[in-house]
């Protein structure tokens, strides 16, 4: 999926929640990503971009231990912000997002294991560094 934003972009305040809902073509809700953020640190004239993940994953699996077990991704949304020279931040350019609809998988891969999965969220940003000079 992809939500062109324009030139100007969508002006947000410096942190808060960013809530995207995805419909189908018979306007039911699909899916509803809510991405909290806090960028009250971000300096002017600078860009960054947070990213969300949803996976199908065992339900015993600890958010620390992302590397055990089988997952499957379902969900992806990338938003990119930036600030203007007087440190108004915008999500800028686009908002992009990958969806994987095989449900029917999920119930045959489940089927003869004696296991729980669920979707689960986990949310990243650049840390190192968190910020990069606009161009």
């Amino acid at each position: 999926g992809h939500i062109n934003l324009g030139k100007k972009g969508y002006n947000v305040p410096k942190s808060g929640t960013v809530q995207v809902t995805l419909f189908n073509p018979l306007r039911t809700v699909v899916k509803m990503f809510v991405i909290m953020y806090d960028l009250s640190d971000m300096p002017p004239n600078s860009q960054t971009f947070i990213r969300q993940r949803t996976l199908y994953m065992p339900t015993n699996c600890k958010d620390t231990n992302l590397e055990w077990g089988p997952k499957w991704l379902r969900y992806l949304i990338h938003l990119r912000f930036m600030s203007s020279k007087s440190g108004k931040i915008y999500l800028h350019s686009d908002i992009r997002m990958i969806i994987f609809r095989k449900c029917d998988m999920d119930t045959a891969t489940a089927h003869g294991i004696d296991m729980s999965y669920e979707l689960r969220s986990f949310t990243h940003a650049p840390t190192n560094p968190r910020f990069s000079p606009r161009k």
